[in-house]
């Protein structure tokens, strides 16, 4: 009786490694989250930052959703790709279900304690608002209960989408038919926040971009569609050998960094801006994604930390943004150190909670939804799945 406790408590308080598992993706997860940390935590106004270089890469950490979003698609239509042999239908067995119990009880956790004031500083919230959070529509009605939870919404449309989406483009043999469906649907979040832009005119401020050109599911739909790519193409056979992609990892990454740095992104919205940057973002993260899912054979250095970051990275997300009042009030007239010590500190603190007493749980019950009856789960495998 004991061993089995003990063997549950394992499953559940643990970042045991995973068998199969791409570890290159966490190192990707981590950078994403990384960025998106950074970026909220720039908009302390004791932040230590001023202008210049680093400022810049801090404030331009909004892109870390664009890789977010990138590798959603790559995971989610590997995962339709590997189905869709177990299934005959249009919608793999299971899939709803999985992308329910994923991503829907640590979202209501959080939105809970949002909505009854768990936060200090946060905002009052209406009935109005709490039920479009609920149904995932606060990507077209407005996050402004955790802005943060904006793409939240643009991720539960996508999954709702995403068997039509991956079968319409697995099922095209030819690779000239593939690239032209592909470019099709590349161009539906470009074309709308560039008219979109050009309607309003120029003068244009972030809030109101956005509100108007970024939140909505339709004008951030590039991202996924490239992920999507990435999967059918490493579906195909596709890979890019080990020692350039390692190369073109790094490559990506300096132009990244280089990039993010050399000014601020949106500090005035331009027709770039609109029209460009974020499918810009979109191809530079699927290459990444493409270099990091060809080395799943290569060994990582520091690979339990890019794991447990990965691991809390959804917590993460959830918590991060409500917590900088806190933050902002335990540093106040002290050193910026301590403002970004007690953000991350915090941060991390609640992310632990939230990930083992509510988002592992449903993460494990996913994993035993899924597997075939009769199969035992590899010790390897006591980890949820995380695509």
């Amino acid at each position: 009786m004991q061993r089995p406790m003990q063997n549950a408590r394992n499953r559940l308080f643990s970042f045991a490694q995973q068998a199969s598992h791409n570890p290159w993706l966490d190192l990707l997860r981590t950078v994403a989250i990384g960025l998106v940390l950074l970026r909220h935590g720039s908009r302390y106004d004791g932040n230590g930052l001023s202008d210049g270089f680093v400022a810049n890469l801090f404030r331009n950490g909004w892109v870390g959703v664009d890789l977010f979003f990138v590798l959603s698609g790559y995971l989610i239509a590997g995962g339709l790709i590997r189905r869709a042999g177990r299934s005959d239908g249009l919608f793999p067995a299971g899939y709803f279900q999985s992308r329910i119990l994923r991503i829907v009880p640590a979202y209501y956790a959080v939105l809970m304690l949002c909505v009854i004031g768990f936060f200090p500083g946060g905002p009052d919230v209406s009935m109005q608002s709490a039920l479009a959070h609920l149904l995932f529509l606060q990507d077209y009605t407005g996050s402004n209960i955790n802005v943060a939870f904006w793409s939240l919404g643009v991720e539960e449309k996508f999954y709702i989408i995403a068997p039509v989406i991956v079968l319409l483009l697995a099922r095209q043999t030819r690779m000239a038919n593939l690239l032209a469906f592909a470019a099709m649907l590349l161009l539906i979040s470009p074309l709308s926040r560039g008219l979109t832009f050009e309607a309003i005119g120029d003068g244009i401020g972030y809030d109101a971009f956005f509100a108007s050109l970024r939140s909505p599911f339709h004008m951030s739909f590039e991202g996924f569609v490239v992920g999507i790519m990435v999967a059918i193409l490493r579906a195909r056979g596709f890979a890019v050998p080990p020692s350039a992609a390692l190369a073109g990892l790094g490559a990506s990454a300096l132009v990244l960094v280089v990039w993010l740095g050399s000014h601020e992104f949106l500090g005035a919205i331009t027709r770039v801006d609109a029209w460009l940057v974020p499918s810009l973002l979109a191809v530079l993260f699927g290459a990444m994604v493409l270099c990091a899912a060809s080395l799943s054979e290569r060994a990582l250095r520091f690979e339990p930390f890019f794991r447990v970051n990965a691991r809390l990275s959804y917590a993460l997300y959830l918590v991060h943004l409500p917590l900088l009042p806190l933050a902002f009030a335990l540093s106040a007239k002290q050193h910026f150190l301590v403002f970004w010590a007690s953000y991350l500190i915090l941060s991390y603190a609640l992310a632990l909670v939230i990930h083992f007493s509510v988002e592992r749980p449903f993460l494990i019950l996913k994993d035993t939804l899924n597997r075939p009856r009769g199969a035992i789960m590899p010790a390897e495998r006591a980890g949820a799945l995380l695509s």
